[in-house]
């Protein structure tokens, strides 16, 4: 019997952790998993200490605001690791808490392997973060190749895995304007501060598209308030956080307007164009613009440094701003299709020979046996 502690705070480590732990059972069935994390892992967690909806906080200033709830939290999933002798620890992304987290644990002596997936982007900010790491974690797991010398160069142990998009099927774009795809966060707090410039994209479509249909995939947690924030618009509305629902709907799905982050990558690899949004707090985005070293929020505009997706963020995120950008994803199918082909070209340099699930597995086992 092997028992791995896996701490994953938002829905993209959820979805990762998940998948890596059904790969984990195929090989050897008597694994058994604690941990953090979402209604995915949740039901493979024989026990489950805090859910994704404990963690709604984006941004220096709103996280500050929590550090007592978070600090506590610490407290409790370490002294559960402590207590509980696990064979192994594994922490997915989320580095602002996973970081303290396990730095308390090897401070308490606890020797195990602790193993890390997702970098913290220290080629965006904060760069001695890499040296912090190499110092705690015995090995990490990055999504893209040109992450691995900012943390070899301490010593830490590096390994590409590769984009968990590697799985995900590509639509063909046609162009054809059936459905239009609203994805406003995993977060509440993201949703809240979005669902204004998604009710501006309704009342446009509304006035000019009024037969089409707006699908919005999200989460057990939120979508109970999605339903409330579209319960009196007047299109056809699909919200579902049901897998096969939201698969056979991407598949009619001819355009995006997307929270940025993990969720337009995928959609990029479906092939569907889109228009990222993201607002964070003023005194955030103050002092990001002092620390931050990319001018972009997409990663693919990020790699391949100019605006592949178009994208509007903070407070360039207005009204006039956004219906201008907006009314060109839904008439401009000559920009949606350049937009396609630039996206499939960077796509190209993600591509990984093994799947990342199944890579990241063999080398847990190896770990553990």
């Amino acid at each position: 019997m092997c028992r791995i502690f896996v701490c994953a705070t938002e829905q993209s480590g959820d979805n990762i952790g998940y998948n890596i732990m059904l790969q984990l059972l195929s090989v050897n069935k008597q694994i058994t998993f604690d941990g953090v994390g979402g209604h995915k892992m949740s039901t493979i967690f024989n026990n489950q200490i805090y859910n994704l909806k404990d963690f709604n906080t984006m941004g220096i200033f709103e996280i500050f605001f929590s550090i007592k709830k978070y600090i506590k939290m610490i407290r409790v999933i370490s002294n559960k690791i402590l207590c509980s002798n696990y064979d192994l620890i594994l922490t997915i992304d989320s580095p602002d808490f996973n970081y303290p987290m396990v730095k308390r644990l090897r401070n308490k002596k606890y020797n195990k392997k602790i193993i890390h997936l997702v970098a913290p982007t220290v080629w965006a900010w904060r760069s001695y973060r890499a040296k912090k790491f190499s110092k705690i974690f015995d090995e990490l797991f990055v999504l893209f190749n040109f992450e691995i010398i900012f943390f070899e160069k301490y010593g830490l142990k590096t390994t590409l895995m590769g984009h968990p998009i590697y799985y995900i099927n590509s639509n063909n774009y046609t162009g054809n304007f059936n459905t239009i795809a609203f994805l406003p966060g995993s977060r509440l707090s993201e949703v809240n501060k979005l669902i204004p410039y998604f009710k501006l994209a309704y009342d446009y479509l509304l006035i000019n598209y009024p037969n089409i249909t707006i699908f919005i995939p999200t989460l057990p947690h939120l979508e109970k308030n999605i339903k409330c924030f579209v319960s009196e618009w007047k299109i056809k509305i699909i919200v579902s956080s049901d897998t096969k629902i939201i698969e056979e709907n991407y598949k009619k799905t001819s355009k995006a307007l997307v929270c940025s982050g993990t969720a337009s990558l995928e959609i990029a690899k479906r092939n569907i164009p889109q228009l990222v949004i993201y607002k964070l707090n003023f005194f955030t985005e103050f002092f990001g613009k002092i620390f931050i070293k990319v001018k972009f929020a997409n990663i693919i505009n990020i790699i391949e440094n100019f605006n592949v997706i178009p994208e509007i963020t903070n407070s360039n995120l207005n009204h006039k701003n956004f219906l201008t950008e907006f009314k060109n994803l839904i008439n401009n199918n000559k920009a949606n299709k350049i937009q396609i082909n630039n996206i499939n070209k960077s796509l190209n340099s993600l591509k990984v020979n093994e799947p990342p699930y199944k890579l990241v597995s063999k080398k847990i086992i190896n770990y553990i046996n």
